[in-house]
């Protein structure tokens, strides 16, 4: 793994862990086919057309789980790369692989009873829901926009909870032995998470774009959309209601931010888009009213509302990054103030001696004027300096140290320094040294650090989800029985002729031990249509539909499935 990847950023490398191809059952690939085999068929008529190309393109199986690292392999030929991951990942950490064109790949399986639809990433929803249309250019440049667009957002604390209330109850969900009350408990912390938002980020607002369009997203005619959307074609149940039921359309516009989303639920409303090239327009027009489009005292302000890491740039192309606590100025910023640890920058590469490390108890710096800058670029060190930044910010002290990088000014350090704004003291010379900011303006606010691989160490960060759940480690001696089983019809696919009466034995064996079991018997009635209808077709066939009556979308599903064993025999 270590060679495959080693040119990616190491905090990006945190996250990924080993697919273990050879640890899927007979189930998960059983389930895998199931669900691939009916997206085939739908997709081909309502799906945009790069998909059926875009399954080929990025090395996606049908009859089996496919590897992550030959998918890789093929999207590296267009551009991309494709990364085994587990579960959700933090919001940064996942702007941070699209920003790097990077595919993160939810490695674990959906289990079969939640076939339809899954609330936790999993191999389909990652695989042949996001992989198959980047093949696309237009909408593989959409993408590549986005993650630059979006690792630049800025981002709340609140956001951040509400990502770890989400992370919690897909898990639980997920997990067969969850109880209803873990659920209800889940959900309760979610919408507690929900309730208290106090206001709504730049980030989030990003996440409600990408959520109407990458993931949920149609495009064409409005009256005949195609579907896009990594969601929808990965939910087998919801793509088709998406398309026959009484979902609302409406024309995409960068209005989508003011619907929020429930990931729980199917979603009442979908967005069309003209064509890929909208998506793109739709964008740029939300990244024009972005903080680090615009910078200044609004944007300021609006970051230091997060309450979290952010990265100031100085027209100087100095970046101080950290937790802003603090603004000086009306109509423009004069003073700043952030809390530790607190990094400097340029060129998003972190400056020697500059890190959270050294700046550990916060950064201030007022902004410089042209006149200041200058007084500073002729000064000798050693030298006592007495600087009047206007609105009555004094600098007294004496200049130690200069930092120029590619001839322009970026620090000057001052010892026994004070700053003051008439009678409040913005810096005491017990603080220690004073390292002044040199630039005029802040022209740009995004969220993050600057330099994330070696600020990373001081922010709170989740830690990267590498376990898989127990799950789908440790199996039951009941589940072990139902996977023996499965492998025995699996290893009828390849006979060349049909022994019913063996298929009859299995047909005993999950009547008695596994009665509610429906796809190894769909399993069956595929080898059996495979090799011309039989009695028993008929038999497995209403026994499938019992067990799936009054179950909506798996019914639905199931109906599909047995629709297209019957036309292709």
């Amino acid at each position: 793994m270590q060679d495959r990847y080693s040119n990616i950023p190491n905090q990006l490398k945190e996250f990924i862990v080993s697919q273990d191809h050879d640890d899927y059952t007979a189930i998960d690939h059983a389930c895998w086919r199931f669900i691939m085999e009916i997206s085939k068929r739908f997709f081909k008529d309502h799906a945009h057309d790069a998909y059926l190309a875009g399954l080929r393109g990025t090395g996606i199986t049908i009859n089996s789980i496919p590897k992550i690292s030959d998918m890789d392999d093929k999207l590296q030929e267009i551009g991309w790369r494709a990364v085994p991951v587990r579960g959700f990942l933090p919001p940064t950490i996942f702007m941070q692989f699209q920003a790097h064109s990077i595919l993160p790949i939810a490695s674990d399986m959906r289990t079969a009873d939640h076939m339809t639809y899954t609330p936790a990433p999993d191999i389909v929803h990652e695989a042949a829901g996001h992989s198959p249309i980047i093949v696309d250019e237009d909408y593989s440049k959409f993408l590549k926009k986005y993650g630059a667009c979006a690792v630049n957002a800025l981002y709340s604390n609140e956001d951040h909870e509400i990502y770890l209330a989400i992370r919690r109850l897909s898990d639980i969900k997920e997990n067969p032995g969850a109880t209803s009350e873990d659920i209800k408990m889940a959900e309760e912390n979610l919408q507690s998470s929900v309730d208290s938002i106090t206001f709504i980020s730049e980030a989030a607002y990003l996440a409600r774009l990408n959520w109407w369009t990458v993931e949920y997203g149609l495009v064409g005619e409005m009256h005949a959309p195609r579907i896009y959307g990594a969601g929808l074609l990965s939910s087998v149940g919801e793509s088709y209601n998406a398309i026959h039921g009484n979902v609302k359309k409406i024309l995409l516009s960068l209005d989508c931010i003011n619907y929020s989303y429930d990931i729980t639920e199917q979603q009442p409303q979908l967005f069309v888009a003209r064509d890929f090239d909208h998506l793109s327009e739709v964008l740029s027009e939300f990244t024009n009213k972005m903080a680090f489009s615009r910078g200044g005292i609004k944007s300021i302000q609006q970051a230091i509302k997060c309450k979290s890491v952010c990265t100031f740039k100085l027209d100087s192309g100095l970046q101080v990054s950290g937790v802003p606590s603090e603004v000086i100025g009306e109509d423009k910023e004069q003073y700043y103030i952030f809390s530790g640890p607190v990094q400097l920058s340029c060129n998003g590469k972190q400056l020697d001696g500059h890190g959270g490390e050294y700046h550990c108890s916060g950064f201030s710096s007022p902004l410089c004027s042209e006149d200041i800058l200058k007084q500073i670029q002729t000064m000798e060190t050693d030298q006592p300096v007495d600087l009047d930044f206007g609105s009555g910010i004094q600098l007294t002290g004496t200049l130690s140290k200069k930092l120029i990088l590619e001839g322009k000014l970026l620090v000057a350090s001052f010892l026994d320094c004070t700053i003051k704004r008439g009678d409040q003291v913005l810096f005491d010379p017990s603080w220690g040294t004073f390292d002044l900011a040199c630039g005029s303006v802040v022209v740009s606010v995004s969220g993050g650090p600057a330099d994330m691989q070696t600020y990373i160490k001081h922010m709170q960060m989740e830690p990267p989800n590498k376990t898989k759940p127990d799950y789908l480690v440790h199996h039951s001696q009941k589940e072990e029985n139902l996977i023996d089983l499965y492998n025995e019809v699996k290893a009828m696919k390849g006979q060349s002729a049909c022994d019913e009466d063996a298929m009859k034995m299995i047909l005993a064996k999950i009547g008695l031990l596994f009665p509610k079991e429906w796809l190894l018997r769909f399993q069956l009635l595929e080898i059996l249509n495979s090799h011309g209808q039989s009695d028993l077709c008929g038999e497995i066939e209403s026994k499938i539909l019992s067990i799936a009556s009054g179950r909506g979308d798996l019914l639905s599903s199931i109906k599909r499935g047995i629709s297209r064993l019957n036309s292709s025999s």
